[in-house]
């Protein structure tokens, strides 16, 4: 799926939109990116009709440009669909540090959800949840079988009964979870945890019984090897008071609930020669190009995004293909957002390069990039290619709205024609110069010049004075 970047500047502030076709459950985005800013701007985002606003997330990009380093803020207002549909995102203005930045505004087609996925217990749902008692302890996972590298969600909650007899308190849960976590947190694991900040009952029915669930813990687990996941039981202790019989009494008893082991086993991956070294996870691409026509040495700005589920954080650059004289291709700057929803990791990762050809023609970025990943769900591997070419010189640069134009000039004894385009490029011409064939600079012709007068004046001087 491909996106267009929206305004654009060197110097001042510019907005990008997400891709403007996507599922009803993932969220749509606007963002501002801020060049040479450190602090974080106000930045007041439109509202959108048929959406609600779902938080802003902040980040800051570096990169090296003409060997300084420029960093950049880049707010992003997430924006979540309340309904399936077609709506429109009217023109709209956006002041940042007293500029104004425009945006001609977007058609957003949401399509209506994918549909839930119920094949191994891939979501966290109690549907597999065997009461053990009118209160109980339970640690669940969201998959019982993966692959090295794919990402298992894991649940730690108490639940209790509706008719549950007893008064129960939690106490000094704070540190009884921090016992509790390092017993089941997998080794050679990277987590993504979801903070639990607030204790609060959720209704749920479980075989027909209606109970509260606190969730206690929750986080996703990547496995860095394919040794299977083992997960031993642990406890929990809460108050429980005395029921009063007679006369008041302050006393409590101590009940404790421990959860049933679990095992989530690990594949290894299939045979591939890169096996181990790629991402693990459902990906696509989301690519955008500044523009496509453009002349030789001039600079295009090229985003390269990888979206969908998985290990986001971590995710590399695409691989660098076919590297020649034709295309330079700069360090790229790197941003992600990561949305964790209790279950699962989704987000996206960009990769931003600036691209500056030294030869006409189409430039298929496809043959400069490529991003290799396996699919757990179809159980192979895959590769995410551009579909983007870069138009180079032609009469098609004319037709981009750009001030550039170009004339072949004859080289001299059979030697390459110089390309001279009227853009000024520090590049165009580059690789026919001659750098053994050094001009003397005027100013420096006249400092000898004048030198070798003054030296003579004072040797004149010398002269008169000896023969007087």
């Amino acid at each position: 799926m491909l996106v267009s970047l929206a305004q654009v500047s060197d110097n001042g502030p510019s907005i990008e939109l997400g891709t403007t076709t996507f599922p009803i459950e993932r969220p749509f985005a606007i963002s501002v990116i801020i060049p040479n800013s450190e602090t974080r701007a106000t930045v007041h985002f439109p509202d959108i009709d048929g959406f609600t606003k779902k938080g802003i997330l902040t980040s800051t990009t570096s990169s090296e440009v003409a060997g300084e380093n420029v960093v950049s803020q880049v707010i992003t207002q997430n924006y979540q669909a309340r309904a399936p549909g077609r709506f429109r995102l009217p023109p709209f203005k956006i002041t940042v540090n007293d500029k104004t930045v425009e945006s001609e505004g977007a058609i957003l087609v949401v399509q209506p959800a994918a549909g839930t996925q119920n094949v191994a217990g891939s979501q966290l749902t109690t549907k597999d949840i065997t009461p053990n008692g009118a209160a109980f302890l339970s640690l669940r996972t969201s998959k019982n079988t993966i692959f090295s590298g794919e990402g298992v969600a894991m649940t730690l909650s108490f639940f209790v009964a509706d008719n549950y007899p007893y008064v129960l308190n939690f106490v000094a849960l704070d540190r009884q979870l921090q016992v509790i976590t390092k017993k089941i947190r997998p080794t050679n694991a990277w987590e993504e945890n979801l903070p639990i900040n607030d204790l609060k009952p959720i209704p749920v029915t479980i075989k027909g019984k209606k109970f509260r669930e606190f969730r206690l813990y929750q986080s996703v687990f990547f496995p860095l090897s394919n040794q299977s996941l083992r997960i031993p039981s642990v406890s929990l202790q809460l108050a429980r008071p005395r029921p009063v019989i007679g006369p008041p009494s302050p006393k409590t008893d101590m009940v404790t609930f421990a959860n049933k082991p679990v095992q989530v086993t690990v594949k290894l991956l299939p045979k591939h020669p890169l096996r181990g070294r790629v991402p693990v996870g459902e990906f696509r691409l989301e690519e955008s190009l500044e523009r496509q026509h453009m002349a030789i040495g001039k600079s295009v700005r090229y985003a390269f995004t990888i979206a969908g589920e998985g290990n986001i954080a971590t995710l590399s650059a695409p691989t660098l293909l076919n590297p020649n004289a034709e295309l330079d291709i700069f360090p790229p700057e790197e941003r992600h957002t990561i949305n964790h929803n209790g279950h699962q990791i989704t987000g996206q990762k960009t990769f931003t390069y600036f691209l500056v050809p030294h030869q006409n023609g189409s430039l298929p970025l496809a043959n400069r990039f490529q991003w290799i990943y396996f699919d757990p769900k179809k159980a192979r591997y895959d590769t995410l290619l551009p579909q983007f070419r870069l138009q180079v010189g032609g009469g098609d640069v004319a037709a981009s709205g750009k001030d550039v134009s170009a004339t072949n000039v004859a080289g001299i004894n059979g030697e390459a024609p110089l390309v001279v385009a009227s853009g000024n490029s520090l590049y165009a011409g580059i690789e026919t110069m001659d750098s053994t064939q050094q001009s003397i600079p005027v100013s420096a012709l006249i400092r000898a010049v004048a030198n070798v007068l003054i030296i003579i004046m004072l040797l004149g001087m010398i002269v008169v004075f000896i023969r007087k």
